[in-house]
């Protein structure tokens, strides 16, 4: 990727982030999503914070996205209310149906993004698919062998390490901040809501990264599918 294309990709995730920023009202309590895009609005959030002098309360889904809101004068809280929940994504396809955890913070994004009363998706003019195709499933440590064998059933699991490289280079297993694994996995995703739950009952999968529930995306050209 050239450095215009990367810096019109940056330009287009500070331009949804604000749009996003901008829905946030005083004294809301607001789900704070992980990822760049993700990052983009907790920072436009805070210069709204900054200038206009408003409170806003955060339920951070991650460690980056807690650090984040704390340097952005968002005030952390735990609440089971969250009135909205801005998060990215990684696939969007045409009924809005989403891939997410591709930044390792799967459970606590899907924790926090189906309590919301609503949720705002964020997502780039790169992400939008016709069919989800990268699946990203949690899995407890103690599951790792026959959690493997079960998604091979849906398409080619690859267990997460740390460079990318794969255990076999000696790489390190990537652990998320609940201590599990992920694996990631190649698959055509023809129907979501199904598959949603059908991996979610595999035993010692903690979560999947397919998000089915009702969401508004920001950031959708008007050439993208769907």
């Amino acid at each position: 990727m050239s450095r215009e294309e990367k810096q019109i990709l940056q330009q287009e995730k500070e331009r949804i982030g604000w749009i996003a920023a901008r829905m946030i009202r005083d004294e809301m309590v607001v789900g704070l999503g992980t990822g760049s895009t993700a990052a983009e609005f907790i920072k436009a959030l805070g210069t709204r914070i900054k200038e206009e002098e408003i409170t806003v309360y955060g339920v951070p889904t991650s460690i980056q996205a807690k650090l984040l809101a704390e340097q952005n004068s968002i005030a952390i809280v735990s609440s089971d209310t969250i009135e909205l929940a801005v998060d990215g994504a990684d696939q969007v396809d045409p009924k809005n149906y989403i891939s997410k955890g591709g930044g390792g913070a799967l459970l606590k994004e899907k924790l926090v993004d189906y309590k919301a009363d609503t949720l705002i998706i964020l997502a780039g003019i790169k992400k939008y698919v016709n069919m989800l195709t990268k699946i990203y499933v949690e899995v407890h440590p103690l599951a790792i062998g026959s959690a493997f064998k079960a998604l091979q059933e849906y398409g080619a699991p690859v267990l997460r390490t740390v460079k990318g490289k794969g255990i076999e280079s000696g790489d390190q297993v990537f652990i998320t901040e609940s201590g599990n694994v992920i694996f990631d996995v190649k698959a055509k995703v023809t129907d979501p809501v199904q598959m949603e739950k059908e991996l979610n009952h595999i035993p010692g999968v903690m979560e999947n990264g397919i998000f089915t529930r009702e969401c508004i995306v920001i950031g959708r050209p008007m050439a993208a599918p769907g």
